[in-house]
């Protein structure tokens, strides 16, 4: 159930209704409604944004599937800047590479 991930999720990162209303531009009351009565229904754009603060993928807050820390890690990859994941590259290209040699 979606309001039950959603509360699971935001226990997890330890943040109050409120903390989490307020980084998502919502009510203390609308993420209460959200967690605890079956029926209410967010729009796209709310979904999206608690998942971005809860750190977890619009997916698995909405679907409760299994998300991969890849997916979490790809979509913190894309709203990096260039250089940064230049950088990324050649670290990984490193780990590649002394995974290969062993």
């Amino acid at each position: 159930m979606f309001g039950e991930r959603l509360a699971e999720k935001r226990k997890e990162k330890g943040l109050t209704l409120e903390q989490l209303a307020q980084k998502v531009g919502s009510t203390k009351s609308y993420i209460w409604q959200l967690e605890n009565k079956p029926g209410v229904n967010p729009s796209a754009q709310l979904v999206s944004d608690l998942a971005s603060v809860l750190g977890v993928t619009v997916e698995e807050l909405i679907s409760g599937s299994g998300s991969s820390e890849d997916q979490v890690f790809f979509r913190d990859y894309q709203s990096l800047k260039l250089e940064t994941k230049k950088t990324i590259s050649k670290i990984m290209q490193a780990l590649k590479d002394g995974d290969q040699a062993s």
